[in-house]
C-alpha cells in the first residue's frame, strides 16, 4: 500500500469528529496510507508535499500551522477570510463547493465535490434500513445542557453524537502515539454518556434512517449520499453557516437550519427531495494520485460508464 503526506483534523488522535474519521479510511480505500507530514520523504510518493481532504482547513490560521506545499483534494472554506499571511504553495485539485471555488480560486478549472459522497462507491456496505428518524448535533454542542434540551424537543427518534472512534488496526496503532491513546481512552470514558460509536456503526445508522436532521455537515453529505432525506438543523448555535452554504451551492438548493423534525420535512418536500448529487467522475478525476490508485481508476471507469 502506498505512503501519503496527509493532514487533517486531528490526525494523531483515536477519536474524532465524523468527516475527519472519513480521511483515512477513504484514503485506505484508494490504496494509501495515511502518514504524518513528519514522515520521510523517502518513504512516501507525494514528497515533500501535503494532501488536505475534506472539512474546512482553507483558513490562514490553518494553512499557516500545515505549511506548504499543499495539495487540496475536496476542502472547503469557512467565508470572510483572506488568505493572510500564508504564502505557500497551494495547488487547487477539487474544492467542496463553488463558492470555495468562487472565494479562493476564482478562475481556476477545479472540481467540485466533498470526496465523502464517494464512501458508499469506495466502501460498499449493505444498507440496513431501520426507519427511525436521527438528530446529529454538532460537535461543538453535544455536551451542552441548554443543546441536549433542544435536541430532546427535536421530536426524533434517535440523537447520535458525531464523535467516532477508529478501529483498533495497524493503520491507526501506528498513526496514534502511545500518549494519544491513552488520552483519548480517557476522552471516551468521557463521552460515553453523550456517546461514541465507531465510524462504520454510525455510517450505517444514517444510511439506515428515515430521516436524518444533522448540525453536523458530514451528517448531511452522508445523508445525501446514501439517498437518505434530510435537513441542516440548529439548536440555536450553528456553525460556520458559510460552509452550509457552500454545500448548498453545491446541491443548487437554499440551506434553511430547522430546529425540529417538522421543519426538517418541511424543508426536505420544499426543497431537498429535488436534489441530485453532481456527476463524481470530475471529482475523482481530480484525484492528484490518480494514476497510483487502480480503485479510484476502476471507479472513475464505472462512473464515466454510467455517465
Amino acid at each position: 500500500m502506498n505512503t501519503l503526506k496527509v493532514c487533517f483534523e486531528a490526525e494523531a488522535g483515536w477519536i474524532h469528529n465524523l468527516g475527519d474519521a472519513l480521511v483515512p479510511r477513504l484514503l485506505r480505500a484508494l490504496g494509501f496510507r495515511c502518514v504524518p507530514r513528519s514522515a520521510a520523504d523517502a518513504a512516501v510518493i507525494n514528497p515533500g508535499r501535503c494532501l488536505l481532504v475534506i472539512g474546512s482547513l482553507l483558513t490562514s490560521a490553518d494553512l499557516r500551522r500545515i505549511a506548504g506545499p499543499i495539495d487540496v483534494w475536496g476542502c472547503g472554506w469557512k467565508g470572510g477570510e483572506a488568505f493572510e499571511g500564508f504564502e505557500g504553495d497551494l495547488t487547487f485539485h477539487a474544492v467542496r463547493g463553488p463558492l470555495t471555488a468562487a472565494g479562493l480560486c476564482p478562475g481556476v478549472d477545479v472540481a467540485l465535490g466533498d470526496p465523502a459522497l464517494l464512501l458508499p462507491h469506495l466502501c460498499p456496505r449493505p444498507r440496513r434500513p431501520h426507519g427511525r428518524t436521527l438528530l446529529l448535533p454538532h460537535l461543538d454542542r453535544v455536551e451542552s445542557p441548554t443543546a441536549r434540551q433542544w435536541a430532546a424537543a427535536a421530536g426524533c427518534d434517535e440523537v447520535r453524537s458525531p464523535y467516532v472512534y477508529a478501529a483498533f488496526e495497524r493503520d491507526t496503532l501506528r498513526r496514534v502515539p502511545p500518549g494519544m491513546l491513552l488520552r483519548d481512552l480517557r476522552r471516551w470514558l468521557r463521552l460515553r454518556r453523550v456517546g461514541v460509536h465507531s465510524l462504520w456503526d454510525t455510517v450505517d445508522r444514517i444510511a439506515g434512517a428515515a430521516f436524518v436532521l444533522t448540525g453536523s455537515l458530514h451528517g448531511a453529505i452522508l445523508a445525501q449520499a446514501y439517498g437518505v432525506p434530510w435537513a441542516a438543523y440548529t439548536d440555536g448555535c450553528v456553525d460556520s453557516p458559510s460552509k452550509w452554504r457552500d454545500w448548498g451551492a453545491y446541491l443548487g438548493v437554499p440551506i434553511s437550519f430547522c430546529r425540529s423534525l417538522d421543519e426538517g420535512r418541511d424543508w426536505w418536500q420544499a426543497h431537498g427531495q429535488a436534489v441530485r448529487i453532481r456527476d463524481l467522475a470530475p471529482l475523482v478525476r481530480s484525484f492528484p494520485y490518480l494514476q497510483h490508485s487502480p480503485q479510484a481508476l476502476r471507479l472513475l471507469a464505472r462512473l464515466e460508464d454510467r455517465a
